[in-house]
């Protein structure tokens, strides 16, 4: 059966539209007896009012919209937390839209905006196109990114700091006394990517170093990649001490290729990833790692959001979160020459690891 709306109520009470209007709405002109006639009705009928309905009713749109790429994917309950600890203490709910890579996202921007029950959205950002954003925001629909990626956009958003964030973790190579550093990058078309080679670059200068290209290597956020490039680098004579990579899920495949190549981390190789995704505390060795403050994000990019919807307006620029270096046991004071040599593994860099144990039992292996 399907279900009743206001205006089925309003013939079954032999009343307006209007009039139930005012009854769901507790208007004090609607008389105690026509009230009670609508109620009934409503009751012998099991009608539950539309909290959204009844909130247009009154002039008002309840609800921010929020638009992530995947629940599944790491960082995302981490912002979903911080958002949620500053939206429930405000007048709206949150609407969740998921959104993945795979489709285009046009459609649902289409659907929130001709829904007109969001005051104002927020976009937990990857692959997506932000045009229909844009769109959207000049249209007069307040929208705010948590920009994972740092893409260039024209819209408020909150992103970390990943220039910085890498060349604290530089610094803190270069205390141990680490300066054959290698880097194993990212997809650089990413501005993150982009910022957190900036960094290392810097990092390496500021310490002395100089850059050597030949231990920059792309892996481009895939494992079997990763793992290829890496043993590469290690059957060189002059092998890194320490690498450096874009994102921890990296970290795990070069911890995974040292080991396959029968050296130690961090006792041969010292490793340092980024993100500080929660299975990080669990490798074995614990990752030491670039912590971006997801659920901080969540909440500045929450905060400015219900700003912009009140009117304020300030700096169009975007919001950079500090990040913070978490030292845990992948990394160590730098070998001593001359170095354990490393040995290719036996089949290949895709083969099973040696010896490492890799991520705890309730999490999966990224390679």
């Amino acid at each position: 059966m399907p279900k009743l709306t206001i205006r089925d109520i309003a013939q079954l009470a032999g009343l307006s539209k209007s009039t139930v209007s005012l009854v769901l709405n507790n208007s004090p002109k609607v008389d105690p007896a026509t009230r009670d006639r609508v109620l009934e009705v409503m009751r012998s009928h099991n009608y539950t009012p539309s909290t959204a309905a009844t909130a247009l009713a009154k002039g008002r749109t309840p609800f921010i919209g929020m638009i992530v790429p995947g629940l599944t994917w790491h960082m995302v309950a981490a912002v979903n937390w911080g958002v949620a600890s500053v939206i429930e203490q405000s007048p709206y709910e949150i609407i969740l839209y998921t959104s993945t890579n795979e489709k285009d996202y046009s459609s649902l921007v289409e659907r929130i905006r001709a829904s007109g029950l969001s005051a104002g959205l927020l976009v937990v950002t990857h692959d997506q196109p932000l045009d229909p954003l844009e769109k959207l925001h000049r249209a007069g629909l307040p929208v705010v990114l948590v920009n994972t990626l740092g893409t260039p956009s024209t819209l408020p958003s909150v992103q970390a700091d990943n220039y910085e964030g890498t060349r604290t973790a530089l610094r803190h190579l270069a205390e141990l006394g680490h300066t054959r550093i290698a880097c194993v990058q990212g997809l650089m078309a990413y501005e993150c990517c982009q910022e957190r080679y900036r960094g290392y670059l810097d990092g390496l200068s500021n310490a002395g170093i100089e850059a050597d290209p030949e231990l920059t290597v792309d892996g481009s956020f895939h494992p079997p990649t990763i793992r290829e490039r890496v043993t590469e680098l290690l059957a060189r004579r002059d092998r890194p001490t320490a690498i450096v990579a874009q994102n921890d899920n990296t970290a795990y495949a070069v911890m995974q290729a040292v080991i396959d190549c029968g050296l130690r981390v961090p006792q041969d190789v010292s490793v340092v990833g980024f993100d500080d995704i929660a299975s990080s505390a669990d490798t074995h060795p614990p990752l030491t790692t670039v912590r971006q403050p997801f659920p901080e994000m969540g909440k500045a990019a929450a905060r400015l959001l219900l700003e912009t919807i009140d009117g304020a307006t300030g700096d169009a620029g975007p919001v950079r979160m500090s990040t913070s270096l978490i030292v845990r046991e992948s990394t160590a004071r730098a070998a001593k020459k001359p170095f354990r040599k490393a040995r290719p593994p036996a089949a290949g860099p895709d083969a099973a690891p040696r010896t490492w144990s890799g991520l705890g039992p309730n999490v999966s292996r990224t390679s």
